[in-house]
């Protein structure tokens, strides 16, 4: 009698167990309004035979990210490197030679375009970079990317964005407070003058955030690299990565690519799904006058300014290429949603598609 009554209440609490656990639709949240919009095209239709190289940076306290990335999306890569500042085996990384400080990432991004040169040259006909929390559906990038095929001249999709000139005037200053022109190097100085007054009519400086992810194809790759000592693409500075390359890249001729679809809407994305979709779209959300005076500043608008942007139903592509912040375990949470493996995710993910 005992042994029933004992198994009852186990069955009992495991059933309490099942009902508790929480839906993959409860799990994502609010996410969920962006990745429904989303979805998963199949390979292009056309003889496809261009490779990826996916370049992901990451270091070593984050390499659960770098292992969460190899078991779901960056397996769909044609190959796949992590640039670490430590070499781990079991992923396995690259390990650079440069400091690890978020401060120090142009100097991190030059070692890594040295190291992905002497090892794979032109070998790949795109690369695409992105972080350790990055989410990516690699079909809609190889999608997207077999539009420019026959596109021969140096080429760099991202989630472009513009930085304004307040911006890059700060990101001098803190190293060479008071005078830049007295204290900056002739030919950074004079680079960062043009820059300026060239950019500010249209916004700012059109660049590629590295969080969203960007495609460069071996064009750009060759021209990138043959330039990367030239003053103007300020080999010595402590700056930032992203919009490092796009500062050095305008000197040669070559601007972010618009990457948008036909209705305005963002293919990569430099923020979460709940972000883009929730966002609060209201650019008097700042006090203007203090804005444009107080450079020190920022907001989503700034990172806008001369572009524009959508929220809601608008936010996403339906062919979105990647999303950032995204971390595990919720990158395996989105991995499911798009490629599911049970039927009550399948169900899931067939309910939210419908009209």
């Amino acid at each position: 009698m005992r042994t029933s009554w004992t198994a009852a209440i186990a069955a009992t609490l495991c059933l309490w167990t099942i009902s508790a656990e929480k839906t993959l639709e409860e799990k994502l949240g609010n996410n969920i309004d962006a990745l429904r919009l989303v979805r998963v095209l199949p390979l292009p239709a056309v003889p496809y035979n261009e490779k990826i190289l996916c370049w992901v940076n990451t270091f070593d306290a984050n390499h659960g990210r770098a292992r969460s990335i190899k078991a779901t999306w960056g397996k769909r890569c044609d190959k796949i490197v992590f640039m670490s500042n430590v070499e781990d085996p079991s992923i396995p990384t690259v390990r650079v030679v440069a400091p690890a400080t978020h401060l120090d990432l142009w100097q991190k991004h030059r070692a890594i375009l040295r190291i992905l040169w002497r090892e794979y040259g032109d070998t790949y006909d795109w690369i695409f970079k992105c972080d350790d929390d990055t989410y990516v559906i690699m079909e809609n990038l190889r999608h997207y990317l077999a539009s420019f095929a026959h596109v021969s001249e140096p080429m760099l999709l991202g989630h472009r964005m513009t930085l304004q000139w307040w911006e890059l005037q700060r990101a001098f200053e803190w190293n060479y407070t008071p005078d830049l022109k007295t204290n900056m190097k002739p030919a950074h100085y004079d680079a960062f003058s043009t820059t300026k007054s060239a950019t500010q009519p249209h916004g700012g400086l059109y660049y590629t955030p590295g969080g969203g992810g960007y495609a460069f194809n071996a064009a750009y790759f060759k021209t990138l690299v043959h330039h990367l000592d030239d003053p103007i693409c300020l080999p010595g500075e402590i700056v930032p990565d992203d919009w490092a390359i796009s500062f050095c890249m305008r000197f040669v001729g070559v601007t972010p690519h618009d990457t948008r679809d036909a209705n305005q809407r963002e293919r990569f994305h430099q923020y979460s799904p709940a972000r883009i979709f929730h966002e609060v779209h209201d650019p008097d959300a700042y006090d203007h006058v203090v804005y444009q005076s107080i450079y020190f500043e920022n907001n989503w608008f700034s990172d806008h300014y001369g572009i524009g942007w959508q929220n809601g139903t608008n936010c996403c592509a339906p062919d979105t290429i990647s999303f950032h912040y995204i971390k595990p375990p919720f990158m395996e949470l989105v991995e499911e949603f798009y490629y599911p493996t049970t039927a009550a995710a399948a169900r899931l993910k067939g309910a939210l598609r419908k009209p």
